[in-house]
């Protein structure tokens, strides 16, 4: 399941523009405020940073320095940041396992990768939906617009749009702070997304959006 190498840092850029200039439909949310907003940083843990993982994502090292940034730039504005790492305790497997034949379980590959800097709480979740089995919302007191960066685009942190947009928080999703196993399935993620639940935009663009 290893990822393909779709951009680098020295491509996202330019990647990122041109994905962002082929969406059909960029809607855009009411300006946001640093102080009702929070980066939710999903799974940049070990199993899928870890080059020596089975699902390791070459992307997702690229933008590491963006993730870190941006999160920095964000609680220093008095935002919130949230990371999630995904990991499954025996006998909570459910049909994870009998869809990826295999699940991730507490121990190294469920572990924030080293290059990520952690500025705020970790939430263990066991699924695909950061709001499912955890106290995520108790973290988003206070918060109308989440900023979403981390893996998958189109598994995890688009299930995270998605849950968040019917919960009634205002999702903005990180084209170049977001990545998965292909341009093709991390572009059509964005698509969809931006039709119908996000502002899709690229971290330098939510910096301005947020005055950071």
């Amino acid at each position: 399941m290893a990822g393909k190498l779709y951009a680098t840092r020295e491509t996202m850029d330019e990647k990122a523009r041109v994905w962002l200039s082929r969406l059909p439909r960029r809607r855009r949310w009411p300006l946001p405020r640093p102080e009702e907003s929070a980066l939710l940083v999903i799974d940049m843990q070990n199993f899928f940073l870890d080059e020596a993982s089975y699902a390791f994502i070459p992307v997702a090292r690229e933008m590491v320095d963006a993730v870190n940034a941006f999160a920095r730039a964000m609680e220093d504005a008095g935002g919130k940041v949230i990371y999630t790492v995904h990991v499954q305790d025996v006998g909570d497997e459910g049909v994870m396992a009998e869809w990826w034949r295999d699940v991730i379980r507490e121990g190294v590959w469920a572990e924030i990768h080293p290059s990520v800097e952690v500025h705020g709480p970790v939430l263990r979740k066991p699924r695909y939906s950061p709001f499912y089995r955890t106290d995520l919302e108790v973290h988003l007191k206070g918060v109308k617009n989440i900023f979403i960066a981390g893996v998958m685009t189109n598994v995890c942190c688009e299930t995270a749009a998605r849950d968040a947009f019917v919960r009634d928080y205002r999702p903005f999703m990180l084209a170049d702070a977001t990545a998965t196993v292909s341009e093709e399935l991390h572009v059509a993620s964005l698509t969809s997304l931006s039709h119908g639940v996000a502002e899709v935009l690229t971290c330098e663009e939510a910096r301005r959006r947020l005055s950071l």
